[in-house]
């Protein structure tokens, strides 16, 4: 192709390849991969085109046009990744050798953007991908710049004709094919005379279209620099309100993702404030009747960008609706709300009003365990994301004890009765007092809340395992555990309970069955990838502050979750995660460190203790007994050279391998 381009024959050779061009890219059918092949055809011939501009003029814009219809396709949902960012790449470069020619810099993109954007017998939406490709390579050629400002016009009248007034759902790639154009050429003029008129009489025309995240991509991609308060106040607020009401689900949940969208770029306080009144008022009147919709204004409360003034606004506004929600969704919903506003009040030094920490308490006293649940979750969360500096401030500290002092209520309750708790929900509870009070609080100088920790008596309640093992130690507990809070916050507690473990006065059998809670939350069936991320992490910063003390008690635990598996034995942890030892790997994984993860979080382990762990591990990490585990792979990963490490301890290794392989 790029000989037939540079022959003097060109003429001759080319009116029928770009017939068989043009026609194949028509074809809706052809499968991304080979239309990517169509796509480096486009490339090659408009490259060639570039450097003779007859041979454009003649057959230019008709390449370009099958290349949008192939590079649509590339970038469709049933092509691979690769092969979408592939095609862009190859079509940005054509486009830079067209716009960069001398002679067709200045017609090319008028040319292109005439011939795409124009108004056809059928939808023409698919064209949006290779218009966004042009405005982006065209905003990075400063000369090239000004001639497509020209022709802005064009764009957004196919934006709100194609995207905005379409009649039919449109897929993703076709909302967000404009994205370099609004980025780089829209401003708020533009945004609030020319676009927003069209899709504010696009959600009463056809809102079921609309909101199937149509207009979502256009408020990601403009600029960020302009504020959308004044355009989601004025323009936009109204109509998804209202909206929110449909009896169409896609409806409401596009109204609220919208919403969601334009708030994360709305920053001007006065008006963010007029919005959450329009929003807040409604509820605490109580005309919102519905949950759901409840659900949904809370959602849009809770997206809103933080401020001092609604950090006193919202929690106050929601929390007497909130304590009197039967809805459990709903108090989910508002309890979320509550606690983002109360949280940015906090990291801005607002105090939070009196009545706010009322509400909270009374929320952690409820009777309902799901709905004390939800009460827990915030204001853990809100205790959690505070740094050290926020937690001493005077500003927290009345909230603090409150909490704490509420919390104890449940803890008392689930030491008594582990396994109910278990069932009924309120474990959770216990995990979150545990995880606050040995990680948050554990250095805190008040009074108040060190009186509450001491006569709570973690150390004593937490390690045990006879007669009974504790909540935290008992996998009849945490084996029943669905939510993926719930495992989170065990996680977070079993790491917090770690210098307790460490302590050299823990008894084995306590060592064995923290170990195992922790193997358990690493490696069980169904467990959620954030929950194995959190468990993998807290262990691994367990291991980081106490080396040889956790590495000694996990590698332990692994030989323990062998035996169990190997023996069937009944009642253990290792039989409840249903998973065998396939993944106790990822276990072992959090206990070998490689020097760049030691450094990163700040630990040093000396050269005798790291050849006491690896050496400790020479019969355990082998593929028969620990799937995926390789001992040369393993000190290799840990800067250890294999060889030296046998050669300089060869008592020790060969004590290893009989303590392991004894009968006893």
């Amino acid at each position: 192709m790029r000989t037939i381009t540079a022959s003097s024959d060109a003429d001759e050779l080319l009116p029928s390849l770009i017939h068989f061009l043009t026609n194949e890219a028509a074809k809706p059918g052809i499968a991304p991969a080979n239309a990517f092949v169509l796509v480096e055809w486009c490339s090659v011939l408009l490259q060639g085109f570039a450097d003779h501009s007859t041979l454009w003029n003649k057959w230019g814009i008709d390449v370009v046009t099958a290349d949008s219809q192939v590079l649509e396709l590339c970038v469709g949902l049933a092509a691979r990744e690769s092969v979408k960012h592939s095609a862009l790449v190859v079509t940005r470069r054509a486009l830079r050798k067209v716009f960069g020619a001398e002679e067709l810099s200045k017609c090319a993109v008028g040319s292109i953007v005439e011939r795409l954007a124009r108004k056809g017998s059928s939808p023409t939406a698919s064209h949006s991908v290779m218009l966004g490709v042009t405005a982006g390579v065209a905003a990075r050629i400063q000369s090239i710049k000004p001639e497509l400002e020209h022709k802005k016009k064009d764009y957004i009248t196919f934006y709100t004709r194609e995207i905005i007034g379409s009649r039919l759902a449109l897929p993703k790639h076709a909302a967000e094919g404009l994205h370099d154009f609004f980025e780089n050429f829209v401003g708020r003029e533009d945004l609030e005379n020319e676009i927003m008129p069209s899709v504010e009489k696009a959600l009463l025309r056809a809102p079921e279209v609309v909101l199937n995240d149509l207009v979502s991509p256009m408020l990601r991609s403009v600029s960020p620099d302009i504020d959308q308060a004044d355009i989601l106040h004025k323009q936009l607020l109204k109509p998804l309100l209202s909206n929110i009401k449909s009896t169409n689900v896609s409806i409401r949940s596009g109204a609220v993702a919208t919403f969601e969208t334009s708030a994360l770029r709305s920053h001007d306080e006065v008006t963010v404030a007029k919005i959450a009144d329009e929003i807040l008022t409604p509820l605490k009147s109580g005309k919102v009747t519905a949950a759901d919709q409840r659900v949904m204004q809370a959602q849009m409360l809770a997206s809103l960008n933080g401020s001092a003034t609604l950090a006193s606004k919202i929690p106050s506004g929601l929390g007497t609706l909130a304590l009197k929600e039967t809805n459990e969704a709903a108090v989910g919903a508002e309890t979320h709300a509550i606690a983002k506003h109360v949280q940015y009040g906090f990291a801005h030094n607002v105090t939070p009003d009196a009545a706010v920490t009322e509400t909270f308490g009374k929320g952690l006293s409820d009777k309902k365990p799901a709905v004390r649940r939800f009460w827990a979750q915030r204001a853990a969360e809100t205790l959690w994301n505070m740094t050290d500096d926020q937690i001493a401030k005077s500003v927290a500290s009345n909230f603090s004890e409150t909490m704490l002092g509420k919390l104890t209520d449940s803890w008392n309750e689930v030491i008594a009765n582990p396994l109910p708790s278990a069932q009924n929900g309120l474990v959770l509870l216990a995990y979150i007092f545990t995880a606050l009070c040995l990680n948050k609080f554990n250095k805190t100088e008040q009074d108040k809340i060190q009186s509450i920790i001491s006569k709570a008596a973690l150390s004593k309640q937490l390690l045990v395992v006879d007669p009974k093992p504790s909540f935290l130690l008992n996998h009849r507990v945490y084996s029943k555990l669905n939510a993926e809070e719930d495992f989170t916050w065990a996680a977070r507690a079993l790491s917090a309970a770690s210098p307790l473990v460490a302590d050299t006065r823990t008894n084995s059998a306590v060592e064995e069955a923290w170990s195992q809670a922790y193997i358990y939350l690493i490696t069980a069936s169904g467990l959620p990838p954030t929950v194995r991320r959190e468990a993998s992490a807290t262990l691994s910063k367990a291991y980081a502050e106490y080396p040889v003390r956790i590495g000694r008690i996990i590698i332990n635990g692994l030989w323990k979750w062998r035996r169990d598996i190997d023996l069937s034995e009944k009642e253990t942890a290792a039989l409840a995660a249903k998973t065998g030892n396939e993944n106790l790997w990822l276990a072992l994984r959090c206990v070998c460190l490689t020097a760049e993860e030691r450094s990163n979080m700040g630990i040093s382990i000396d050269t005798s203790s790291l050849n006491d762990h690896l050496v400790s591990m020479l019969v355990l990490c082998r593929p028969q007994l620990v799937p995926h585990a390789a001992w040369i792979d393993t000190c290799l990963k840990l800067a250890s050279d294999p060889g030296e490490l046998v050669s300089h301890n060869l008592d020790a290794c060969i004590r290893e391998v009989i303590r392991t392989t004894e009968v006893s």
